[in-house]
């Protein structure tokens, strides 16, 4: 790893470390990311997108935060761009708004996207709690990791399998043959070893955290947005106002 990279891991690792104690998590447990969503007043919608792109999310000028996930990703990928896109959201400084493609990791080309996926895996896959779940002996050489030591941090932890062995394989407790073992057959591995296969499973369809409904709402009745813009937000969680007011009616 060059001097650049290891300082720009430092950088991020301090600042999802921040986050952590921020949000009063310890440097070891999992996140609740639905939780932290709430917390942070986070507007989060599942919603099918098109080809690679994994999520985005936006900055509004009066504070408010949205994040858009690809509920056809697999629930770990789902994971990780969700602490992907709180980078941007509480991190990166000037933030407006960003499509993305997660994961990339050191083929990212825009800056802000490779710091993202960083602070995702350093957020959501802490050193600390890493090492804590690795027994002595898996510590001998970087071949030592065994298939169930990965998968029971992988599934603790509840990210993808890509993304846990790039962040096991920048804190150097592996080697990169890692990356090519495990390309394939990891739902397969993981069902033989006992593990839930849901992780690998996209999901989340049409799911809404926070109170969007509410913001649509206010939006509406102080005019920033348009009768037809206040339906149209509706129907992007499945809401038809119309609908519920013939019910009403009835």
């Amino acid at each position: 790893m060059s001097n650049k990279s290891r300082h720009l891991r430092f950088e991020i690792e301090k600042k999802a470390l921040g986050f952590r104690i921020e949000n009063g998590y310890s440097s070891t447990e999992p996140i609740q990311l639905d939780s932290l969503l709430i917390k942070q007043n986070v507007i989060t919608i599942f919603k099918p997108l098109s080809g690679s792109l994994a999520g985005m999310a936006i900055k509004a000028p009066n504070g408010l935060k949205f994040m858009m996930i690809n509920q056809n990703h697999n629930l770990g990928k789902q994971h990780f761009t969700i602490g992907h896109e709180l980078y941007h959201l509480f991190i990166q400084e000037n933030f407006t708004s960003q499509r993305c493609i997660t994961g990339l990791f050191d083929k990212q080309i825009d800056i802000e996207e490779k710091k993202a996926d960083l602070f995702s895996a350093c957020l959501l896959l802490p050193e600390s709690g890493i090492k804590q779940l690795i027994p002595d002996k898996e510590f001998a050489n970087k071949k030592s990791l065994t298939v169930q030591t990965l998968f029971k941090i992988q599934h603790f932890y509840k990210v993808s399998m890509k993304a846990t062995i790039f962040r096991l394989y920048e804190l150097e407790l592996i080697d990169d043959s890692y990356f090519k073992d495990y390309e394939t057959g990891i739902k397969s591995t993981a069902h033989r070893l006992g593990f839930n296969i849901s992780l690998y499973e996209s999901g989340n369809f049409n799911k809404m955290i926070g109170d969007y409904g509410i913001v649509a709402n206010q939006l509406f009745q102080n005019e920033k947005i348009s009768e037809a813009h206040y339906y149209e937000l509706l129907h992007a969680i499945n809401i038809d106002p119309l609908k519920i007011l013939q019910s009403e009616n009835e």
